[in-house]
């Protein structure tokens, strides 16, 4: 593997990382989030604006989801922003 494809492997990985589900968000610890999990954390996040997020309809927002509900400003950054 090219050097500059395993820099852009990694950097996907970080990039993950960075939005992987917090423990304040994911209290039951699997990984994802609820409806009910998001909303302690974000109040005014509605059922509709969850469908939306919830890309894959699973009823979750996992880490993709929660990556690009927050780079598309569909929720704030906790780590900036709460």
């Amino acid at each position: 593997m090219s050097r500059v494809a395993f820099g852009a492997l990694l950097a996907t990985f970080v990039a993950f990382s960075a939005y992987a589900m917090s423990t304040e968000i994911d209290t039951d610890g699997d990984g994802k989030a609820s409806l009910a999990e998001l909303q302690i954390v974000f109040p005014e996040l509605t059922e509709n604006l969850f469908l939306e997020i919830d890309t894959d309809a699973d009823g979750f927002v996992d880490d993709e989801e929660m990556m690009i509900a927050v780079e598309t400003e569909m929720l704030p950054d906790i780590e900036t922003d709460v």
